[in-house]
């Protein structure tokens, strides 16, 4: 009876060691699937991440934007293939948002990548403590999946803005090695809202370095809440690529960097006036569609290059006939740089004529570059400046907006005031020639 118990225990044995078949005979082990050569390390900025309420204004749709730095630590070469982000409420029950985007990001041996990720998202309420969770998909050259350690990082959701907006920013801002830039920057820090960068957002030339290294510590840390165009200076290096690399959906489409959004009640509007603007031009005629299709009962506008300027630069006449496009159809502020000064227009028309219903131009090339001179004052100038570092805050109302240029601590040049919505001109179609 021992003996024969014995041998009971040892089949059964067997049978629990290996995959029993049909006959009795033991199967082979499963071998291990392959090790993947290449290890991946992430760090995600800034810490926390804040999110924006999403422009199109929908009560629960926000926007975060995640500077991403990729480094393969293992001496073999990677492609990231996917990046899949959580975004969770610290409360129970909660929220929580999963968007997967589609990616290829080529990784060399111990090399690393930058890469910014913007997501928008569906958040039930503001969370000071939510969470946002980086899930990454990579392959080696064999195509062996690459396992990445996941990335948390805290979330902020802030509650939604009240109906007043607040648009605030410059042109013309960063040098590597300027203290101004850092100062209109700790401006920002102090100001609540949506940050815009009118062109030239670094200098000498748009290069991923001098983006990531010069304008990266400055304003590059309210790159979360931005809407940026390029200047002449962003293309100089390679046609905007490393500005729209840089910015990504702050900067609207790859390659374009002309698009549109709602603020508050305010419709935006961002152009690139690198690219033709003439009527006819691609450019143009996407403006002419969003202005006839927007509802918005007041505008603002941002390019780079002013129609009208007092400074060195002078006037910018490919400009004009967007100007005269959007003088036709109401719009009421038209904010630019290139000219490194501080300039306020009157009310005008695209001739340069004072006009009660015409549109207030800004120049604000005062982000942190060397300022410049005087040139030839242009009518309808009303204040101008060129010895103060600074940013112009707009304040949009329902029909109505504020302004106030904010100098950098040390400096006391000021300029404020309000302004009325207008009417869109009974001149559609009437542009004068020759008043230049």
């Amino acid at each position: 009876m021992m003996a024969r118990a014995s041998v009971l225990v040892f089949v059964s044995t067997a049978c629990l060691a290996y995959a029993c078949g049909s006959d009795s005979t033991p199967a082979s082990p499963t071998p291990a699937p392959p090790a993947a050569s290449a290890a991946i390390s992430v760090v995600a900025a800034p810490v926390p991440l804040v999110a924006v309420a999403d422009p199109s204004g929908a009560g629960d749709m926000y926007r975060v934007t995640a500077n991403l730095t990729f480094q393969e630590t293992a001496g073999k070469p990677a492609r990231i293939t996917a990046l899949t982000v959580t975004l969770s409420a610290a409360t129970t029950p909660g929220w929580r948002s999963t968007v997967r985007t589609e990616v290829s990001v080529s990784l060399d041996a111990r090399g690393s990548a930058a890469y910014t990720l913007p997501t928008t998202f569906v958040a039930g309420a503001p969370d000071p403590a939510a969470r946002w969770e980086l899930v990454v998909s990579a392959v080696d050259t064999n195509g062996v999946a690459v396992l990445v350690t996941p990335t948390q990082v805290p979330l902020t959701v802030p509650p939604r803005p009240a109906a007043d907006a607040v648009f605030v920013g410059a042109g013309d801002v960063d040098g590597c090695g300027r203290l101004e830039p850092e100062a209109t920057a700790k401006l920002l820090d102090r100001i609540p809202g949506t940050v815009f960068v009118a062109g030239d957002a670094t200098y000498p030339s748009g290069t991923m370095e001098t983006y990531m290294n010069c304008y990266g510590p400055t304003w590059g840390r309210h790159l979360w809440r931005t809407f940026a165009v390029p200047g002449n200076h962003d293309y100089q290096s390679d046609g905007g690529a490393s500005f729209f690399s840089y910015f990504g959906a702050a900067a609207g489409p790859a390659g374009l960097g002309y698009y549109s959004h709602t603020l508050g009640s305010w419709h935006v509007i961002m152009l690139n006036s690198n690219l033709p603007a003439q009527a006819g031009t691609p450019q143009y005629e996407w403006l002419r569609v969003k202005l006839l299709e927007s509802s918005a009962a007041c505008t603002v506008a941002v390019w780079h290059h002013p129609l009208f300027s007092s400074g060195q630069n002078g006037n910018n006449v490919f400009m004009r006939d967007v100007f005269n496009l959007m003088f036709q159809h109401g719009v009421d502020i038209v904010v630019n740089g290139d000219d490194h000064l501080y300039e306020r227009f009157a009310p005008q028309d695209a001739n340069g004529r004072a006009n009660a219903r015409g549109i207030r131009q800004f120049i604000a090339g005062t982000g942190g570059y060397a300022l410049y001179d005087r040139g030839k004052t242009q009518a309808n100038s009303e204040v101008f400046e060129n010895k103060t570092y600074g940013v112009l805050k707009l304040t949009l109302k329902s029909g109505r907006y504020d302004w106030e240029f904010v100098p950098i601590d040390g400096q006391t040049f000021r300029d404020s005031g309000s302004g009325s919505c207008v009417t869109p001109s009974a001149q559609v179609g009437g542009l004068a020639r020759g008043l230049w």
